[in-house]
């Protein structure tokens, strides 16, 4: 019976996850607990009988550090919570933003991940357990590997395999965070000790949330490609946006003073200023799509003031109705449209500097509303 070298590799990711961090932390910190734990006994530990002696150690340490470890799922399961998608709806629904420090860790951790996969993956999920009524019996990603257990073997082991990957950086995150503060409360650091532990805490942290992401959208993308491949075919999801087909935004900020709205250089035109706007997506409210049409034409997060109504026109002979908000700006960010270039004028200049009449209108509408509502 043959081995197969994908079962093998993950086996022993498993095994060095519990052991080469509790062996790395048993070997650094074992002159100073040693003593401690085994008192005189510790100096008779030479030869065959210390080696042992170290084997169970770090075996044991290496599991405590993993139980430990696990905690960092929940940290990573908090961001993967908050990636653009969800502050969108979040912004759109409650007009709350995260802090920047908490977009910015976010944004470094999932870049501009939009859980389209995890949406799709969750409709599959719930298209073959509510016949079973068994919906909530497990998450899509343990849904995700039982399928792929039985349907595609080797998907699984792929995604096992950065799943493995993930976990020994995770545990080795919280080996180095262990060095710092036991060697920082015993001053045993050379000189540049610290930062340079700090650094590697900071990069493994990096490695594991990349390999969990990783381990994860395999497993989504696995089973999409297995449904795509079978067949299998999905009511498309409820719309709620009334014969709408785009959302936009009239954007403004209050800047040293005076008031200034947002313009966008068009798609086909860069010499045309127009309003952000954009597609309405599956089953996206008209507001979410106005707040990611904005941020991702612009990289601005704004929130709605008001309602500036419905605006229609015909496209190469197709009818665009587009739902324009007033919207403020509350946050920078990173466009997504980066080849777009944006520009904020004064109230007074930038109805002259709009290229279509009806940009023209709605922006006289939003500085009309804006000064009857200043707050």
């Amino acid at each position: 019976m043959g081995v197969d070298p994908q079962k093998l590799f993950i086996g022993l990711m498993e095994l060095f996850t519990i052991l080469l961090p509790g062996a790395l932390l048993t070997m650094l910190l074992m002159d100073e607990v040693g003593p401690t734990v085994l008192g005189d006994r510790y100096g008779t530990l030479t030869g065959p009988a210390g080696g042992a002696a170290f084997l169970l150690a770090a075996y044991l340490v290496g599991h405590l550090v993993f139980l430990l470890s696990a905690w960092l799922d929940e940290l990573w399961d908090w961001a993967r919570r908050h990636t653009l998608d969800a502050q969108v709806v979040e912004l759109a629904r409650r007009s709350r933003l995260l802090p920047w420090p908490a977009r910015a860790l976010v944004w470094l951790a999932f870049k501009r991940e939009d859980g389209a996969a995890l949406a799709q993956t969750i409709r599959l999920m719930e298209h073959a357990l509510d016949p079973l009524q068994a919906r909530g019996a497990v998450n899509a990603f343990q849904w995700s590997k039982a399928l792929l257990r039985l349907e595609s073997p080797s998907s699984l082991a792929v995604v096992e395999r950065f799943e493995a990957d993930s976990k020994f950086f995770r545990s080795l995150t919280v080996v180095l965070l262990l060095l710092v503060v036991t060697w920082s409360l015993h001053d045993l650091w050379p000189p540049v000790g610290v930062p340079v532990a700090l650094a590697l805490v900071v990069l493994a942290l990096w490695r594991y949330g990349e390999q969990r992401l990783k381990s994860i959208n395999q497993a989504y993308w696995s089973v999409i490609t297995l449904a795509g491949k079978s067949g299998q075919r999905l009511e498309p999801p409820p719309a709620a946006r009334h014969g709408l087909t785009h959302a936009g935004g009239v954007v403004f900020r209050e800047h040293r003073g005076i008031d200034e709205y947002l313009l966008v250089e068009a798609t086909d035109d860069p010499s045309e200023r127009v309003l952000p706007k954009g597609k309405i997506e599956g089953a996206e409210l008209p507001l979410e799509a106005a707040v990611r049409e904005v941020h991702e034409e612009t990289g601005v997060w704004a929130k709605r003031r008001s309602d500036l109504g419905d605006v229609s026109y015909e496209v190469r002979d197709d009818t665009v109705v587009v739902r324009f908000y007033r919207m403020e700006a509350v946050a920078q960010g990173r466009a997504a449209e980066r080849n777009r270039r944006h520009v904020w004028l004064a109230s007074d200049a930038v109805v002259n500097e709009a290229t279509h009449e009806l940009a023209k209108d709605l922006l006289r509408r939003a500085i009309e509303d804006r000064a009857a509502d200043p707050t």
